[in-house]
């Protein structure tokens, strides 16, 4: 049985909770991804018009008999019917709740005024202005760990995203609120589709439906299909407990309709006709969404700013996460950040008396630390960019010298001034001998000193190297030489996931490895990785 499903982690994990639970009964699933509009086309789910672009790629595929069934996150599930197409099954509903993850912990009421809170829905804008019309809504779109990455990285104070997908992808952690507002018509709900001329599947997969929850989703969605809203129209709808409310709400939060009836066949249409006869078409427009409906709901339509925009590209970062990762998740990248190797400490001889001392990474600050050797007070201390300065600041040093723009080996060496005294490179040992060439060259006496080394890790995380066999991944960033052989150890080169490298350093130890490259870094920074990603994804080779 063939599933389809989109890359992000939680359309695979939402899938692979449908393919367990039919392992579990004795079939045998495998997931087959899609790439949909909705994953790369940039704009807001507002902005793009419907609610049916990250399906519609899907039921292509379904249509086309490319793949047996798929799994969509029903509140993103258009409400009309794909002529051909069955939802056969409604699984159990998880969290229909949306959730408020904040910085510092913070809940909703905690906020202080002007807080920026991120999220892409005008439902949620339109109810959470009625209670906080002191805040900054900012419209975003990405997946769930680039918003998250918005709030770590003190882009945004908060964000609002659904409970259950947080609680699929074990991020339940993040949650600082529960909202008490209602919720979109679905939401919490996985539907199942298939082909209308398969009743061997439409079997299969009906051994998964849950009648309760169905009774509950069809019910909402009815109220969303009755007053025809789109996605631009902040319509909520929640069966539970016997009845159903819904509500239709004000684009600023000035003003609502709600009604509530008895959950029972035709509960979607009686609320419906209470919402009409109550004013719902005057609180709000009733038709379908439209792009400039953005600027009227949301503070800062802005999304993740710059030409270089990752959304629905996933890439795999065989390194610890930081600022690099940041960087990608912040263009809109889905970033699986992973080390693939381990620091081995070199108990080398070090003397740190010299005119200068030049640092090339966090990791060699760290690994100064752990010998409890200093830099001396008068030696002058050069950095090969911010993220290695600031590293340097936390140890309580002062840096003299930091390339202007980009960092790269090159950029420092062309940073330093010409000299004759002696300075000491402490680092890998694995390290590119550019910069104390560079040095050299300039005058220098140049002393580099291994205090560690790095290997490959005895095996990839199972999960990283179940996707990357699956072909999950569109781009691996290589940093350096030695993190290239430990993908080509650990994981083994694919021809469908394109290689993009840090710098020139780590394109000519790919190259010796015959590994090809599809884009190179032009600075050793996470504005540099990003701009190689776009570029690699365009097909430009570099």
């Amino acid at each position: 049985m063939r599933l389809g499903t989109r890359g992000s982690a939680l359309a695979v994990t939402q899938s692979e909770l449908v393919a367990d639970a039919l392992r579990a009964r004795g079939h045998v699933v495998e997931l087959v991804r899609v790439k949909t509009e909705g994953d790369v086309e940039r704009g807001s789910l507002t902005a793009l018009g419907s609610l049916g672009v990250f399906a519609a790629a899907l039921r292509t595929r379904l249509l086309a008999g490319d793949v047996d069934f798929a799994v969509h996150s029903l509140k993103d599930l258009p409400v009309a019917g794909v002529p051909g197409l069955v939802i056969a099954a409604l699984p159990a509903r998880a969290d229909h709740r949306d959730a408020l993850c904040a910085r510092d912990g913070l809940t909703l009421r905690e906020l202080p005024a002007g807080a920026r809170v991120g999220t892409g829905s005008p439902r949620r804008v339109s109810q959470l202005r009625a209670m906080r019309p002191d805040l900054a809504y900012v419209d975003v779109r990405g997946n769930l760990g680039t918003r998250l990455a918005r709030v770590s990285s003190g882009d945004l104070d908060a964000v609002v995203l659904a409970a259950a997908g947080l609680e699929r992808l074990g991020l339940a952690d993040w949650i600082t609120d529960h909202l008490d507002i209602l919720p979109a018509p679905g939401q919490g709900a996985l539907a199942v589709e298939c082909r209308a001329d398969d009743p061997a599947m439409i079997e299969i997969l009906a051994a998964l439906d849950d009648p309760q929850t169905r009774l509950a989703v069809e019910a909402e969605r009815a109220t969303l299909a009755g007053l025809g809203g789109g996605c631009a129209a902040p319509i909520a709808a929640l069966a539970a407990a016997g009845r159903l409310e819904a509500a239709v709400f004000a684009t600023d939060g000035t003003a609502e309709v709600r009604a509530v009836v008895e959950l029972a066949p035709g509960a979607g249409d009686a609320v419906v006709a209470e919402l009409l006869a109550a004013g719902a078409g005057e609180v709000t427009e009733l038709t379908a969404s439209r792009p400039s409906r953005l600027r009227e709901l949301h503070d800062d339509s802005s999304l993740w700013g710059g030409t270089a925009v990752l959304a629905g590209v996933r890439v795999l970062l065989p390194r610890p996460e930081g600022r690099l990762a940041d960087a990608l998740r912040g263009a809109g990248a889905e970033v699986v950040a992973v080390p693939l190797q381990r620091r081995v400490p070199l108990e080398a001889s070090l003397d740190l008396d010299a005119e200068w001392v030049a640092v090339t990474s966090a990791a060699t600050v760290e690994e100064l630390e752990r010998r409890g050797e200093r830099i001396p007070d008068g030696v002058r201390i050069a950095a090969v960019g911010q993220a290695t300065a600031e590293a340097l600041r936390a140890a309580g040093y002062v840096v003299d010298l930091i390339p202007e723009g980009r960092s790269s080996a090159a950029d420092l060496v062309a940073a330093f001034p010409g000299g004759s005294g002696r300075v000491v490179i402490p680092g890998s040992a694995l390290s590119s001998p550019v910069l104390a060439d560079g040095l050299r060259a300039k005058g220098y006496r140049v002393d580099t000193v291994p205090i560690y080394t790095v290997e490959p890790i005895e095996a990839a995380p199972e999960a990283v190297a179940a996707d990357w066999a699956d072909g999950h991944f569109d781009v691996v960033a290589v940093t350096s030489g030695s993190i290239g052989r430990a993908v080509a150890e650990l994981l083994g080169w694919r021809d469908d996931v394109r290689v993009v490298a840090f710098g020139a350093p780590s394109a000519e130890a790919l190259r010796r490895q015959g590994v090809p490259v599809a884009q190179v870094a032009g600075s050793q920074d996470g504005e540099g990785l990003v701009a190689a990603v776009a570029e690699a994804m365009r097909g430009e080779q570099g």
